[in-house]
């Protein structure tokens, strides 16, 4: 099966959002979440909206009903009616993801991860994401997380780049070219 590309449908929204509720755009990442947190809830939802068997009527309501549920605006209700109708319902963990990061970088946001070995204080917390936004050039949204595993140091995640300060990180690059040299003495 081919790899589903979530960006498309996530444009497709963002274009609309823009153009019809501009004021939303935050909102509508909100809705999207929490609709994609129901279906990873409930994984026999997104298994219902997704096969062929179950007649479209009966699909349409059970949407509606959950929608109700987890309370979707009507311009997101009939952007999820049409991923429904594609029968991409359990993609839409992706389709939020994409379209947050639209939204991010319409607002010249970034957002990073930043794991370390030992918990930050707040003033350090501060102090990195100043370093990072300087970096990037915009406002950063990171998130935190302790791993003691990193031994010091930390890892600072921001797209698919990941800078690795971390102590284990360290080691572990100074065993491979332990490695390299030796194979290559040998």
């Amino acid at each position: 099966m081919a790899r589903f590309r979530a960006l498309p449908y996530a444009k497709a929204l963002f274009g609309v959002v823009r153009d019809q509720e501009p004021a939303r755009t935050e909102a509508v990442a909100e809705e999207l979440d929490r609709v994609a947190a129901a279906l990873a809830a409930v994984p026999e939802l997104a298994r219902v909206l997704v096969v062929p068997t179950v007649p479209s009527d009966a699909k349409t309501a059970i949407l509606d009903r959950s929608l109700d549920a987890v309370e979707v605006g009507p311009l997101t209700r009939r952007f999820l009616h049409v991923v429904q109708r594609h029968y991409r319902m359990q993609h839409m963990a992706d389709i939020a993801a994409a379209y947050h990061e639209l939204v991010d970088r319409s607002l010249g946001r970034t957002r990073a991860s930043v794991e370390t070995a030992s918990t930050l204080d707040e003033a350090g917390r501060q102090r990195l994401t100043a370093v990072v936004a300087e970096l990037e050039g915009g406002t950063v949204l990171a998130e935190f997380a302790t791993r003691p595993e990193l031994l010091g140091g930390f890892r600072l995640q921001i797209g698919s780049r990941v800078f690795d300060g971390s102590l284990s990180g360290e080691l572990s690059r100074l065993s491979k070219k332990i490695e390299i040299e030796q194979g290559q003495q040998g």
